[in-house]
């Protein structure tokens, strides 16, 4: 499942920087909720075009909302800030569902930088995709692959074979990211054989508080 440019992917630029992954989830699922659509791809991006890095959020949608414009708008005030869907003309909404003048296209430039590299599958770290909701627990590598959006898996000093069983949590909480157009779970050897997400849920636990 490569990121595909004609897939209906919208960018967001979020009002705050740090927010986690749940509640970015529950806002994003609010604001769609009885539009006819839902978020079925949801990934962070870091923009680096100005002086300071910023968050983005890119939304892969199941199909195109009821109500565009309205939609829009309610996302734009879910996450108090703007979104932006398809090219340098498309349309956006600022905050309240407003049209930003020139001068707010500055705050519009992380939504536009997580746009641009979900929809190229350059990169983005994907929080919700589908089949994510289905996977918890030890699951080899190859069933991995065959039940989700995740197209392969990348280890660090180890080379996964199909077999081999990757440990994802409890919680099942798996963070892939997209590079080379192929969403991208990486991954390293841990305690019993088995392999874990390089991004686990909770490292304080795991690092019995080192960090």
């Amino acid at each position: 499942m490569t990121a595909a440019l004609t897939a209906l992917w919208w960018g967001v630029a979020p009002g705050a920087d740090e927010v986690p992954d749940a509640h970015l989830l529950a806002a994003v699922d609010e604001a769609l909720a009885g539009s006819g659509t839902g978020a079925e791809l949801v990934c962070t991006h870091v923009d680096r075009s100005g002086p300071v890095p910023r968050a983005g959020v890119s939304l892969r949608l199941a199909g195109e909302p009821a109500d565009p414009a309205a939609t829009r708008a309610a996302l734009a005030r879910a996450l108090s800030g703007p979104v932006v869907t398809g090219g340098p003309d498309a349309e956006h909404a600022g905050d309240g569902g407003s049209e930003p003048g020139a001068g707010d296209e500055a705050l519009a430039a992380p939504a536009r930088t997580a746009l641009d590299e979900a929809g190229a599958g350059t990169a983005g770290r994907a929080i919700r995709f589908p089949g994510s909701a289905e996977v918890a627990g030890r699951i080899a590598v190859a069933d991995l692959i065959a039940a989700t959006a995740i197209e392969q898996v990348t280890g660090i000093g180890v080379e996964p074979a199909g077999t081999d069983v990757v440990d994802t949590g409890p919680n099942g909480f798996l963070r892939p990211t997209f590079s080379g157009g192929r969403l991208t779970l990486l991954v390293e050897r841990a305690a019993g054989g088995v392999l874990q997400p390089f991004e686990i849920e909770d490292p304080h636990v795991c690092c019995e508080g080192g960090h």
